[in-house]
């Protein structure tokens, strides 16, 4: 190889294939180019097989990783000046290497004007001068990079109850150890002590499009019940400061709900829903059956203000707990973000889902369709039904450009437990009218708390062995005798999902259980990458009394093991909060199940109850 490369730059005319004669370039009649629509086709390949392999590396993501970050980095050898960095077919950019390493900003609308879709996929190539490039395809997923430094942090809260102090805290990559750093790097709070549930839920997404990961805290019992969210912008390198909003700390936006229990940051959701690159904030609430959408206002982020400027709003006068959970995705594959809320309480709470397919980035005033389960009252036996719609996720589980659906009904056959994997028509008005591909049935209720499974009330996507279809984690508080399960099932990227009944004899392909019994384990899911190597994690948080997130790494090509921590079962990383408790109540973008808002109908009638 060294010495074909000595004679091409020492002879570049003498070889038509790698550099052919003036003739040719001019497409002049001559004998050494017989075939110049050949020559052209072939010849870069020719060329670019006569190159040694690129020493550089990308160090944060690899192929088919979830982009959750604004920038891509990587290293290269001493001695040389830049790194050539593509992204799709945009010309190379060359980029400084500093100290054998190299950092290259993806497309952000505040920056270069153009950005990348949520969901949408792209390659990436790198490589030195007289290398061959290094190409990975990726998918565009939701920022979670508050520093920039190429690795999504970790954005939890403890915010257990109505008279305790929430917390927020940003847990970033120690690419020295390739763990989470175990103190906090950002702590935020409001500094009540009592009524606001601060931390009740979190979003996290690049508000500003500056390329840096920005984070949206919940309050939702602010003002005794209206409700509050707080907007907190990333500072570039430094991340987001530390703030105490009850001491001379400062949001940088307030969206307050108006007057009543509505609940504004119940439930919180970061997406762009005009397609204008900048990350839009979608507020749902179950409290007063509602959707709200701020835009943007670009780079300068958002104005305070309350729900009655909202750039799109939606009541429901059904009473069916609409605003329980929501989600933001491309349902039909036209580019644009369309809305999907659940409103688990709809006819007796067997429960349905509201789809609102996007016009060119406009929102419709009312729901296109409204996907009801394949459930009926003898399946949703007792007071809680079956509550369909009460967690859901949108991933792309096939191969098409169109983002599918799984969908919880935790309540199911007396909280046993259900979950649905829809894959989407990619229909503009009926993108989910083809029945179930999948259905996972939850454990036998007699092995769990009290008969309450309630499997499928968290769900999680998100591949973990690499293979660029993502996997699903669903969770079952009640599961193993209130220890609580989590259920890792892996999408086959030929045959899709398997069908698969805990309750009959079949299994996951792993499992984890949790430390000791009636501590919430399970509540808290989410697919992430903890340890800086592009691959997308499991974390698990257990809040009530044990105050713990836990993560299990994932390795290329495998599954992870099985992990009972109720007995020899270990986690590769451990968290537990510098102050507050139930760490994991919420983590930035997982979903919420009904359950939760339990705490807050406490905090306002003043009575209590055991959940069971």
């Amino acid at each position: 190889m060294t010495i074909g490369i000595a004679l091409f730059l020492s002879n570049c005319w003498a070889n038509p294939f790698t550099h052919p004669p003036i003739e040719c370039l001019m497409k002049l009649s001559n004998s050494l180019c017989p075939d110049k629509n050949l020559l052209e086709k072939w010849s870069p390949f020719l060329f670019l097989s006569l190159l040694p392999e690129s020493s550089v590396t990308i160090s944060n993501l690899t192929d088919h990783s979830l982009v959750e970050t604004g920038f891509v980095v990587g290293t290269a050898p001493t001695g040389h000046p830049f790194v050539n960095v593509w992204t799709d077919d945009i010309l190379h950019t060359q980029v400084p290497i500093i100290d054998g390493t190299w950092r290259y900003p993806l497309p952000a609308k505040a920056v270069t004007n153009t950005f990348w879709t949520y969901g949408s996929l792209h390659t990436i190539s790198v490589h030195l001068p007289f290398e061959k490039p290094k190409t990975i395809q990726v998918r565009m997923g939701t920022n979670h990079d508050t520093n920039g430094d190429g690795y999504p942090d970790l954005i939890v809260s403890a915010s257990p109850n109505s008279t305790s102090q929430g917390y927020a805290y940003i847990y970033k990559t120690d690419l020295s150890t390739k763990q989470l750093e175990t103190i906090p790097n950002t702590t935020l709070t409001d500094g009540a002590l009592s009524n606001t549930y601060f931390g009740s839920k979190i979003s996290s997404g690049d508000y500003n499009g500056d390329g840096y990961a920005d984070a949206i805290i919940g309050a939702q019992a602010y003002g005794l019940y209206p409700g509050r969210a707080y907007l907190f912008l990333s500072r570039g390198e430094s991340g987001i400061s530390s703030q105490n909003l009850n001491s001379g700390g400062v949001a940088d936006t307030i969206f307050s709900g108006v007057a009543g229990s509505g609940r504004l940051g119940s439930f919180i959701v970061s997406g762009d829903a005009n397609h204008d690159g900048y990350d839009d904030a979608i507020f749902t609430s179950p409290w007063n059956l509602s959707a709200y959408i701020f835009h943007s206002q670009g780079s300068s982020g958002f104005t305070s203000q309350n729900t009655t400027t909202a750039n799109f709003s939606f009541i429901s006068t059904a009473g069916d707990n609409f605003g329980s959970h929501s989600v933001a995705g491309d349902v039909n594959g036209d580019g644009y973000q369309d809305l999907i809320v659940g409103a688990p309480l709809y006819s007796s709470k067997i429960g349905r889902i509201y789809v609102f397919v996007s016009n060119l980035g406009t929102l419709p005033t009312n729901p296109q369709q409204y996907l009801n389960p394949p459930l009926g009252p003898s399946d949703c036996p007792g007071a809680n039904g079956c509550q369909f719609g009460s967690n859901f996720v949108l991933d792309y589980f096939n191969s098409d450009k169109c983002i599918d659906l799984a969908v919880g009904a935790y309540a199911f056959n007396t909280n046993q437990g259900i979950v649905f994997v829809y894959h989407s028509t990619c229909d503009a008005t009926n993108p989910y009218s083809n029945p179930p591909v999948a259905t996972f049935v939850g454990p036998l209720t007699t092995s769990c708390n009290a008969t309450n499974c309630s499997f499928g009330g968290t769900i999680a996507s998100g591949d973990t062995n690499g293979d660029g279809f993502p996997d699903l984690l669903i969770g079952a508080t009640g599961a193993s005798s209130g220890i609580g399960d989590v259920y890792l099932v892996l999408n086959d990227p030929i045959t899709g999902f398997r069908n698969m009944n805990l309750s009959a004899g079949g299994a996951a392909d792993s499992l984890f259980s949790g430390s000791i019994a009636n501590r919430n384990f399970s509540q808290g899911l989410q697919f992430q990458d903890t340890n800086a190597d592009g691959l997308q994690d499991i974390v698990i948080s257990e809040p009530l009394t044990t105050n713990r997130v836990y993560t299990f790494h994932s390795i290329r090509g495998r599954v992870p093991a099985s992990q009972n921590l109720n007995g020899t079962g270990v986690t590769n990383q451990t968290l537990s909060p510098p102050a507050g408790t139930s760490l994991g109540n919420a983590i930035a973008e997982w979903r919420k199940k009904a359950e939760d808002y339990l705490w807050a109908f406490v905090a306002k009638t003043k009575k209590y109850f055991v959940w069971i």
